[in-house]
């Protein structure tokens, strides 16, 4: 007892010697003990990216010995350690600089360091995630109409990200990202958009975390010779917009890499990248004004591991950095990644998801016409490693001799996380349409359907409360080319049960 009183007085000398060098005051709150801010620091705390994590921090260590090590790397506003009610650490704090590139050099330079013999900290960037996902949001809305609408409930708001849709640009594509002031701003909010308890223009919205944005050196992103530029119409090819940059820098571009109303290009200098965005930001492209970023360069088998586990627009069920990297290195083990190039091109500065499907009229679509229906499942099965979708095409003359396509699409096995026990799903067959590719997009359209109600299905015999079954008044349908038996997905439905209705009902 004596020992322990002991060392309890000599800390408490220590971290009044430090308090005294420093400057910095130090206040225990809440079970963490905060280092900081410095008395003379005038004006808003340090913007997003300055904070790091630091784990597998050894019991006994405290800030005198923390302070010193990580001041060696920049000016420190806060340093917060996390305590326990024995006095100890808990094994981890977090640290602020003053400056991004005083945390990216933590990183570099501490992670890994050996602070005891045999103990070795990780020193990685904190998520400091300020920004929400809404979903299910009217696409006729513009970016004025979700920014009131949500300012009525919450604060502290910065920014809306919002899509247009790559088909119409007068409606959105029934998501944004809503940026906010801090992470707590953010926290709050989500706290007060509960889906069920809150509705936005009378009808229920899904608001959860998204995706952080992968946070970049700054003398890395100074070296970047690729662009960013989204909003492009889907007929846009790429040669009229390669022809575009060329002539705005009069001078050969290295290539175009478009995906459906955004594009990546990639420039032969730095300087020709920056002239580019210069001249050519808010420029009209096919009667759309496009937007143009950097492209923040990433791994790019480490970026399609997280995507993998992670999900879009989420990461609640991301993986920490020591799963991670040995997931990584399992792969790089396989060799999985032989073909692949080194580096990405990278992505935009704000997140993304996939957009909508325009559903086909009696038009035929153009040459150039795609949607996303079919990248969605296959991500969809990537994600959470299915078996992809196995497609056949049949080819039919009807009575005026023009051709007609129909596709039948199924699912070898759908698992966890939809069904504890694997399954096949379909196959589904389309309606006729007028090419191959108009079939290849509803078959894909047919089996996220299809998927989607198995997952209610799921939810509804999970639920304790059982729902009354009435016997349908409207025949169905026939909507596919043959008849299908879908018992073998959802199991052969109950026999009709007698219900008595109301008189009124048995008059009409």
């Amino acid at each position: 007892m004596a020992g322990m009183e002991q060392g309890s007085n000599a800390l408490t000398r220590k971290l009044l010697d430090l308090m005294e060098r420093s400057g910095y005051p130090i206040v225990q709150h809440n079970g963490q003990r905060k280092f900081g801010p410095p008395s003379d620091w005038l004006g808003p705390p340090p913007p997003k990216g300055c904070e790091v994590f630091v784990g597998k921090l050894p019991r006994e260590i405290f800030e005198d010995e923390l302070v010193p090590i990580f001041s060696g790397m920049g000016k420190i506003y806060e340093m917060r350690l996390m305590m326990d009610f024995s006095g100890s650490n808990r094994g981890y704090a977090f640290v602020t600089f003053t400056t991004q590139a005083e945390a990216f050099r933590a990183v570099r330079e501490l992670n890994g360091y050996e602070i005891r013999p045999g103990r070795h900290i990780g020193v990685v960037k904190s998520v400091d995630n300020c920004r929400l996902f809404v979903g299910s949001i009217p696409k006729t809305k513009t970016k004025e109409d979700i920014l009131q609408e949500l300012s009525k409930r919450v604060t502290g708001i910065v920014d809306v990200i919002l899509y247009k849709n790559c088909f119409d640009k007068k409606l959105n594509r029934g998501f944004a990202f809503v940026e906010f002031e801090s992470h707590r701003a953010a926290a709050m909010a989500r706290r007060a958009l509960v889906p069920g308890c809150v509705k936005l223009w009378d009808q229920e919205v899904m608001v959860d975390w998204a995706e952080p944005e992968p946070q970049i050196d700054d003398e890395q992103m100074k070296r970047v010779k690729v662009l960013y530029v989204r909003n492009f119409q889907i007929e846009t090819t790429p040669d009229t917009i390669q022809s575009l940059f060329e002539s705005a820098i009069n001078n050969k571009i290295e290539r175009v890499k478009k995906i459906y109303d955004y594009a990546f290009i990639h420039f032969l200098t730095r300087e020709h990248a920056e002239l580019a965005m210069a001249k050519l930001q808010n420029t009209e492209i096919d009667g759309s004004v496009i937007e143009i970023r950097w492209a923040k360069p990433v791994e790019r088998e480490l970026y399609r591991i997280q995507k993998l586990k992670r999900g879009n627009a989420k990461f609640n069920n991301s993986l920490d950095l020591s799963q991670t990297l040995l997931l990584y290195k399992q792969h790089l083990a396989k060799k999985e990644y032989a073909n692949s190039p080194k580096e990405d091109e990278g992505i935009g500065s704000v997140c993304s998801s996939p957009t909508d499907v325009k559903p086909f009229g009696s038009t035929p679509p153009k040459d150039n016409y795609y949607t996303l229906a079919p990248a969605k499942l296959d991500a969809m099965c990537k994600r959470y490693m299915w078996a992809p979708p196995v497609y056949n095409y049949s080819k039919y003359m009807d009575a005026s001799g023009a051709e007609l396509w129909v596709a039948r699409v199924e699912l070898p096995q759908v698992g966890m996380p939809l069904l504890s026990v694997p399954r096949r799903v379909g196959p589904l067959v389309t309606q006729p349409c007028l090419s191959m590719q108009q079939s290849h997009v509803e078959a894909a359209q047919n089996i996220l359907h299809c998927i989607q109600m198995l997952h209610a299905d799921v939810i509804q015999r999970a639920s304790p409360a059982l729902q009354p079954v009435y016997p349908s008044i409207v025949p169905q349908m026939q909507t596919c080319v043959s008849p299908y038996d879908y018992s073998s997905i959802y199991g052969r439905p109950p026999t009709t049960i007698p219900v008595t209705l109301p008189t009124v009902w048995r008059t009409v």
